[in-house]
């Protein structure tokens, strides 16, 4: 393995001001000097994105960039995180879209596994010992418990360190058939605690029973709360309104929650729709009671919208009303949406304006795409995740064909279900696929074979892919070896090709030459043996075999 430079002062500024981004692009500057330009660069996007909005100009670019360098920078997770004491858990991941295990360049989240009959006086001793140790030597400022006793959560947010923490996740489960009560004592010690007050981002849950929205609306210590996730949430019409009205709940900018019941929904969502810096927007599960709430909302700031609630035909045309102005990114997969439900969100004055589109595992079928391809948002949407739909090769071909989504940068197809067409037919899309800008690919589950990967290698139009899944595609050595030794896929940073029937045929992987600045590639549930898998092994390389 390569070795690193690094730069203890320059470390230890960045822990001594871990809110501010200046020591931090100065040691990102510094790497680029010191040979490590992966790294500053991943820092620097974060550093970017972490308060940014989604309907910022350039938030598509840097989702992108990040993707990637995590991609280059994969085979070097362990050496980036701090050691995770026993019972405590740093993940495998530099981002998701939920707690960050990274945030601004460096480890931010770490989750603390002790829970149940497992917490003792004992045990939060430790724990606590251990967290100062980490908030003091490393940039964790963020921190999950689970299931930890009000009893002992009480002592822990009066130690020091609980007052350094910047991110907080907390999970509560009733230990008594008198869950009202519990979980009101427990959520009105968060809501009053002097440790929450540096807190921006906030996770709520209570697995088996809904957060109590009296306890959130006297909350007197969540100001500085920005970004909050509540599992679910329960009250009186007036308590929850009460909620949405609070100060500190009407300076949230990034909003989750499970909004399932239709009398809990419909305050809610009204409130928030008068948020005035609301840019994010989360709803895994909502009821479609809600729906007419969230059209009737303003949402002057809304740009990102996950979607949880159903778009059968009804309730796509209510949602095709809403005013979102600033809406960029709109999430909807697995919504049983048709054709129909599709047809009545492109007349969405709103539509237009997007420029990332998640519409996988719906019913869309040949008819749709066609449609969406005709709109006007095609010429300007840089993001399409339609995997999982009904099309067929015809509506494939109109997603592929030269000049219809001449801005996409990334376009994911990935396919689980059974699909028509022989791997000559698609080996035909996939060669005169002509997408200018396109980065990132998924085709998994198409069934290729090697025809189509051969195709696909040949494809001088995408010599800008930089990540590219090809898992389950039927891929044997004949399309592998193509694959390694085209000459417009050596700009890939991830490669996936796992689940397919490859012997020798990625043999070429172990030359360091090949694919040069590939980061990560998946080559698991092939035919290689044990042997062959590693000598394919080379540095800098993260790979599954």
């Amino acid at each position: 393995m390569p070795t690193f430079a690094t730069n203890t002062a320059l470390e230890a500024a960045i822990v001594a001001h871990a809110d501010e981004d200046t020591p931090r692009l100065a040691y990102a500057d510094w790497l680029d000097e010191h040979g490590d330009p992966d790294r500053a660069a991943f820092i620097r996007v974060q550093c970017r994105l972490a308060d940014m909005p989604p309907s910022d100009p350039d938030w598509v670019d840097l989702r992108e960039q990040q993707a990637e360098l995590v991609a280059r920078l994969k085979s070097r997770h362990s050496d980036l995180t701090p050691d995770a004491p026993d019972g405590f858990y740093s993940g495998h991941d530099f981002f998701d879209d939920h707690e960050e295990p990274f945030r601004r360049g460096f480890p931010h989240f770490i989750d603390c596994q002790i829970d149940g009959e497992e917490w003792t006086t004992k045990e939060l001793t430790r724990v606590t010992k251990e967290l100062t140790r980490l908030v003091s030597t490393t940039t964790i400022r963020g921190f999950s418990l689970n299931d930890i006793p009000l009893d002992l959560l009480t002592t822990l947010f009066v130690v020091p360190v609980a007052a350094e923490l910047t991110g907080l996740a907390l999970m509560h489960e009733s230990r008594t058939t008198d869950w009202r009560t519990e979980a009101a004592d427990f959520f009105r010690f968060v809501g009053a605690s002097p440790a929450i007050r540096r807190v921006q981002h906030l996770f709520l849950y209570s697995p088996y029973h809904p957060i109590p929205a009296a306890e959130l609306a006297k909350a007197n210590t969540f100001d500085a709360v920005r970004r909050l996730t509540i599992q679910s949430v329960a009250g009186t019409k007036a308590e929850l309104e009460k909620l949405t009205k609070a100060a500190w709940f009407r300076r949230l900018r990034h909003f989750r929650s499970h909004l399932s019941a239709p009398a809990v929904a419909t305050p809610v969502l009204t409130g928030l729709g008068k948020l005035p810096e609301l840019h994010t927007l989360e709803l895994p599960d909502l009821a479609g009671g809600g729906v007419a709430a969230l059209a009737a909302g303003k949402f002057p700031a809304l740009a990102k919208l996950i979607y949880g609630g159903s778009l059968a035909t009804k309730f796509a045309k209510q949602l095709a009303k809403a005013r979102f102005p600033a809406l960029a990114v709109l999430g909807a997969p697995n919504r049983a949406m048709n054709n129909d439900g599709l047809a009545e969100l492109l007349q969405a004055k709103w539509f237009g304006q997007l420029r990332v589109l998640n519409l996988a595992d719906n019913k869309v079928g040949d008819k749709g795409v066609k449609a969406l391809a005709s709109h006007p948002v095609a010429q300007t949407l840089r993001v399409l995740q339609l995997g999982d739909n009904p099309f067929s090769k015809t509506g494939l071909g109109e997603i592929t064909k030269e000049g219809a989504f001449p801005e996409l940068t990334s376009l994911d197809l990935h396919s689980y279900t059974k699909r028509k067409g022989t791997s000559a037919e698609l080996a035909v899309l996939v060669a005169a696929m002509r997408l200018p800008r396109l980065r990132h690919l998924d085709l998994s589950g198409w069934p290729l074979s090697d025809a189509g990967a051969q195709a696909l290698a040949a494809n001088p139009a995408l010599a800008g892919l930089t990540r590219l899944n090809l898992d389950e595609c039927g891929i044997g050595d004949a399309g592998a070896k193509a694959l390694f030794a085209s000459p417009h896929l050596q700009n890939l940073v991830e490669l996936q090709l796992g689940s397919n029937a490859i012997k020798t045929g990625a043999d070429a992987l172990a030359d360091p030459n090949t694919m040069p600045r590939l980061g990560e590639c998946w080559l698991s549930s092939n035919k290689l043996t044990k042997k062959a898998g590693e000598k394919l092994e080379r540095d800098g390389l993260y790979l599954i075999t």
